[in-house]
């Protein structure tokens, strides 16, 4: 009698149809976790790279209402920052876009025209464009809030130096992309100027005159990244030693350092790194060197320089001799750049990555003169008085006598 061949049920198309589902689960899951993993494995970081900014820190709950309706906003910022392969994906997809369409979708850049790349920051763009200008209320308080600075430090018997430096689109603005056409010529950077000039007596130097003078000779701010270069800082240093000069009577050794001039090939910096596209849209670096450096980094710093900088810690550098000045500098990311120019003419002058007046950091320095150093794109921000800072300094004690170590 005749058998009959059963067929194998593993070979029946349901059965392997289930297993191609159940495989392709898997991995659709795995593919999932893979940035919850890379996250959890590399561990928390504050810094992007990629965006060159500081990431959104993990949110916490105070016990006021504002803290409560926040909290939903906060922890999407934080987890928005904070996934796993985040710099990695974010590099791939804006490299990709840039090469096949000529435009980045990262709102954190703008492409302009001939190589040149702008910071995409909403402030930014908007104060190019003169479509968010300061409201008088704004500029009244940003001078409130600086004459209490001032005020607050000549009780002291300590000078006050306000810097205002323009951002890198308002230097070269013929070379931002047609689609961003300006609205009108106001900028904040200008309006807060014009409002000191004419109804405050506060020590302030606006930098875009030396700036302009200075770029009819040279280029003075990197086409791929969004700060000056060491030409740019070189002539904001010798405009702000000028002012130095006249809030310091006592500054010796006045006369501005003498420089070596250098150029070499680089690979793109910060904002060519946003793309991923460093080694391909590379540009010629302008550096200038002190001839004859005498400043140094404080001994307490030495040992862990490179992450006090890559953490944004407190810096102190200067040249040993107490017959110097002290000098306590609060500024951004553009004051990097004058640390070896300025550091030659204090016997310690300490850069704090701070964008308002830390009143617990001055009272342990106890300076001779307090220089704030603020890019325009800063400006639409809310400055905090003395007052509020030294009320936070009063609830956080630990924080702030780690800020000045």
């Amino acid at each position: 009698m005749p058998t009959i061949a059963r067929k194998n049920s593993s070979t029946h198309p349901a059965a392997a149809k289930a297993r191609f589902d159940l495989l392709t689960t898997i991995v659709f899951f795995l593919l999932l976790s893979l940035p919850l993993a890379s996250q959890w494995w590399a561990g928390a970081s504050n810094i992007s790279e990629s965006e060159n900014r500081l990431l959104a820190r993990p949110p916490t709950l105070k016990a006021n209402w504002e803290s409560w309706a926040s909290f939903p906003q906060r922890s999407e910022a934080y987890l928005d920052d904070h996934l796993g392969l985040r710099e990695t994906m974010i590099r791939n997809f804006t490299r990709i876009h840039l090469a096949a369409f000529g435009i980045s979708p990262s709102k954190m850049l703008v492409v302009g025209e001939e190589g040149w790349f702008f910071v995409g920051d909403r402030d930014a763009v908007a104060h190019y464009r003169g479509i968010d200008p300061l409201g008088p209320g704004e500029l009244k308080r940003w001078q409130r809030i600086l004459e209490e600075r001032q005020a607050w430090l000549a009780e002291q018997g300590i000078a006050y130096l306000v810097v205002l430096v323009p951002d890198k689109h308002e230097v070269y603005g013929e070379y931002m992309p047609a689609s961003l056409p300006r609205t009108s010529e106001i900028r904040p950077l200008g309006q807060l100027a014009d409002q000191l000039a004419e109804h405050s007596n506060i020590p302030f130097l606006d930098l875009r005159e030396a700036l302009a003078q200075e770029k009819d000779e040279r280029r003075i701010y990197h086409q791929t990244d969004t700060h000056w270069n060491d030409a740019g800082a070189y002539a904001a240093y010798v405009a702000i030693l000028g002012q130095l000069d006249e809030t310091l009577p006592n500054l010796e050794a006045s006369q501005p350092v003498r420089v070596r001039r250098t150029r070499h090939d680089s690979a793109g910096l910060g904002l060519a790194a946003l793309v991923g596209m460093e080694e391909i849209l590379r540009e010629e670096v302008l550096s200038v060197e002190v001839a004859r450096p005498h400043s140094q980094i404080a001994p307490e710093h030495r040992a862990g320089y490179a992450r006090r900088t890559r953490q944004l810690l407190p810096l102190a550098h200067g040249v040993p001799d107490p017959d110097l000045p002290r000098a306590v500098m609060f500024r951004d990311s553009f004051g990097t750049a004058l640390i070896p120019f300025l550091s030659e003419h204090f016997s310690r002058i300490l850069y704090v990555w701070e964008r308002d007046v830390d009143p617990h950091v001055v009272r342990i320095e106890k300076p001779d003169i307090v220089i704030q150093e603020i890019v325009g794109r800063f400006l639409g921000r809310r400055p905090q008085g003395v007052g509020e800072r030294i009320e936070r300094a009063r609830l956080r004690p630990k924080d702030g006598a780690k800020k000045s170590n």
